[in-house]
């Protein structure tokens, strides 16, 4: 009896000699790869400040990271307010407030390029967006660290306060800064080229050479820009925190990121504080060198939204897209970001790049964030890269030339929350009108700087069908006004069909 028990307590023990599974393999080989990555940016990398930074705020992605950040750096929050109107030629008001701050590192030479920003987007009258320039002392982070907090922010850029709850604007005059004629003139050429790009790869009807191009402001036109008087802005925004749809995170997945938070290095994050909130108050009021012309836009019982984003440089492509302003079910929110994404961090990847070129497609992958949430069924449903069991299925930028508009179409798949055995479908699509986006700067890798590059548009559509796979049962089926979409680079290389 003994015997028998002793023998088949040693068949229990695993036999070292027996090798482990491919997948085990391949999970240890990844693990070792990534530690290899971190060891030598730690060791190597002059951002070690950076990764560290990272690593410490893991489970506070809104809060300021940049207080013991040495190198290059930029941190923006986005927080966006959307208003119906009552008009069917402008069904939505909508606007966005990005302050932020960049860094450009120890580097003597290019401090000048260093500064604190406030960036509004989406200003009614003859500008429909302003610049306003601070030195980097005028930005203070006043965000509270405490436990419970991890969602709370509070930065201060001259007299102006950014917080997850308030908005207080005073932007001088003096702090205007008039983008120059000849940077909107090359971020106009390579707009219209990068939509030429988009139009030839669907082999569509020639067009002339320069066709898109006058679709953006002429040439004329931007010289008379040149000489708007600078402008103040003044504004109140409340959205009180606990009227706030939060994502819920766990150790697992510490923010809208997922697992991928816990890698240091990527080149830029991204962190969302509340996917949809109401606006009880809120003004914002625009009062030109006249002193007697003013422009104020309410948003008193508006909505709201608000993300950010911190790293080194922008990606080098993306779509995003958000909307929280739909018609059938109100309270639901959208969010959607593809990029192209240096999975080793720009280091390893710009040295892979020079050493071993062979390689370099393999530092580049494509990177998703997409999630919806149901407000009447209180259900968030994720189809981001990192859920085990998403898909995108297909993602698609088109233009129709006759009636100016440009469209991201996407099919993405996931599990439903409410029965894991069930496959959910979401199908969205998001509409802009060509020429109709505003010029934002933003940390640029190729220029070294904060450069207009981006076209946002806060004023797109979207259409929005939810079902479940197998019973074909529509769960969801609406329309978004007022929504955000950025389209930027070569987008043909996140495109993808089944």
């Amino acid at each position: 009896m003994t015997h028998s028990s002793t023998s088949a307590n040693k068949a229990k023990v695993p036999d070292p000699s027996i090798s482990s599974s491919p997948l085990d393999n391949r999970v240890r080989l990844s693990l070792l790869v990534l530690l290899s990555v971190l060891l030598f940016q730690l060791t190597l990398s002059p951002k070690t400040s950076y990764l560290l930074s990272n690593i410490k705020n893991i489970r506070r992605p809104i809060h300021y990271h940049g207080q013991d950040v040495t190198t290059k750096f930029f941190e923006g929050w986005y927080i966006k307010m959307v208003k119906l109107n009552e008009t069917a030629h402008e069904p939505a008001r909508s606007m966005a407030l990005i302050p932020g701050i960049y860094r450009t590192g120890p580097t003597v030479s290019d401090k000048h390029k260093e500064h604190a920003f406030v960036i509004v987007v989406g200003l009614p009258g003859p500008e429909h967006f302003a610049y306003y320039r601070f030195p980097t002392t005028d930005f203070v982070d006043l965000g509270s660290h405490a436990p419970g907090d991890e969602n709370a922010f509070r930065i201060k850029i001259g007299n102006s306060l950014f917080a997850h709850n308030e908005v207080i604007l005073d932007l001088p005059a003096d702090h205007f800064e008039h983008v120059p004629t000849e940077e909107l003139e090359s971020f106009y050429s390579a707009a219209s080229r990068q939509y030429e790009h988009q139009y030839h790869s669907n082999d569509q009807s020639p067009i002339p050479k320069g066709f898109f191009r006058d679709f953006f402001p002429t040439s004329a036109q931007l010289s008379q820009r040149a000489g708007q008087e600078p402008f103040t802005i003044q504004g109140h925004i409340l959205f009180p925190a606990k009227d706030q749809t939060l994502l819920p995170t766990s150790r697992l997945i510490p923010s809208i990121m997922g697992i991928t938070a816990y890698l240091p290095f990527l080149e830029c994050n991204h962190g969302v504080a509340s996917m949809y909130h109401p606006i009880p108050k809120g003004h914002i009021t625009t009062s030109y060198a006249d002193n007697v012309t003013q422009v104020k836009v309410i948003f008193d019982g508006g909505v709201g939204y608000i993300e950010k984003d911190w790293g080194i440089n922008f990606p080098s492509t993306w779509i995003w897209g958000q909307a929280n302003i739909f018609t059938q079910s109100p309270g639901s929110s959208l969010l959607m970001s593809v990029a192209s994404i240096p999975v080793l961090g720009p280091d390893v990847k710009d040295w892979i790049d020079e050493h071993l070129p062979i390689l370099s497609p393999l530092t580049t992958a494509r990177g998703m964030l997409l999630v919806y949430y149901h407000e009447a069924t209180k259900t968030l449903y994720n189809f981001s890269t990192y859920m085990l069991f998403a898909r995108l299925r297909e993602l698609k930028v088109t233009l129709n030339v006759e009636q100016r508009t440009q469209t991201v179409s996407f099919r993405a798949t996931t599990r439903d929350p409410h029965n894991f055995f069930e496959t959910v479908a979401l199908q969205v699509s998001i509409t802009r009108e060509i020429g109709t986006g505003v010029p934002l700067r933003a940390p640029t890798r190729a220029k070294g700087r904060m450069a207009t590059n981006v076209e946002e548009a806060v004023l797109a559509r979207t259409e929005l069908k939810l079902w479940r796979v197998e019973s074909g049962e529509v769960l969801v089926e609406d329309e978004g006004l007022g929504s955000g979409l950025e389209i930027e680079g070569d987008v043909q290389w996140l495109e993808t069909t089944e």
